[in-house]
């Protein structure tokens, strides 16, 4: 996997010469965003001991420090608390947005949670729960209108789609892929309707970022999330990456199952990048964080 220092703050030069060498003018440099599944933080299990969440919260925050975002997307948060104090890391990085979905079964607010956090101003935020179209369809999406520096808008979206438990049936399986079916046709008409609540702004561009706990690479067959976001207009910036230099899953070692790629970072609208992986301290999360660099199209 790539290194953290993928991530320079890139500068542009632009030379004039006539007779004389005019000054040299810098272009805007590009925004860096990391989307993360941190495993179940802060403790790396729902049933985690205080001092396992402490250190935990210590490795979390020591690394996002290094990674230093301008956009970052937080997957399995335990709640705003837990984003806020980990966000706290990096200066200038402030919480906009921290979902707040409940268990069906308990009624209890999930410690599965979708944060987002910039250093941009931000517009406007909010969280909503998928609509029950399909049977069992729980959690839901983050979302934030982030504002560029060059005046326009960002509209950021942060997911975790349902998991991969209860497809080991044809039923099951069958199941699954309706649930993540149906949660990207809504995301797709969601990004509709903020097209015309925002229809006064300029919008740059949008971002569609997270865990989607599935791909499209025939391992789902039943499957068509991503091509249903794809078909919508965004860009996969996995596109010209081969699938085994893009794990972003980490099964552990004592289990049959192969590491495979479950977050993504889609696009629309802006400049056309490969995302990269980047390297984590070991047990910091079954999932590496995935970055880009963000440019005007």
């Amino acid at each position: 996997m790539n290194k953290l220092h993928f991530f320079p703050r890139l500068l542009s030069r632009c030379f004039l010469i006539i007779a004389i060498i005019s000054p040299c003018a810098f272009a805007a440099e590009p925004l860096r965003l990391i989307s993360w599944n941190m495993e179940w933080f802060p403790g790396n299990r729902p049933t985690a001991s205080e001092k396992e969440a402490d250190k935990h919260m210590e490795q979390g925050k020591k690394a996002l420090a290094k990674l230093n975002p301008d956009i970052f997307i937080g997957v399995e948060i335990r709640d705003w608390a837990a984003f806020h104090e980990l966000c706290s890391a990096v200066p200038g990085l402030t919480v906009h947005v921290v979902s707040s979905f409940f268990d069906p079964e308990t009624g209890e607010i999930r410690p599965q949670q979708i944060g987002i956090a910039s250093k941009l101003k931000c517009r406007a935020a909010l969280w909503e729960p998928w609509q029950a179209n399909v049977p069992n369809l729980s959690r839901g999406f983050s979302f934030a209108a982030l504002e560029h520096p060059s005046g326009a808008l960002l509209m950021i979206y942060g997911n975790h789609f349902k998991s991969n438990r209860g497809s080991d049936t044809p039923e099951g399986a069958q199941s699954v892929a309706d649930m993540r079916n149906e949660s990207a046709n809504q995301l797709v008409m969601h990004r509709d309707k903020m097209r015309v609540a925002f229809s006064n702004h300029e919008i740059m561009g949008w971002i569609v970022a997270g865990d989607f706990n599935t791909n499209h690479d025939g391992q789902f067959p039943l499957c068509r999330a991503i091509e249903i976001l794809m078909s919508s207009g965004l860009y996969d910036t996995w596109t010209n990456t081969p699938p085994e230099k893009r794990h972003t899953w980490l099964p552990d070692k004592d289990t049959d199952f192969k590491p495979t790629t479950f977050d993504f970072i889609l696009t629309d609208g802006i400049k056309r990048q490969d995302a990269i992986l980047i390297d984590m301290e070991e047990g910091m999360s079954d999932h590496p964080p995935i970055g880009l660099l963000i440019e005007p199209e």
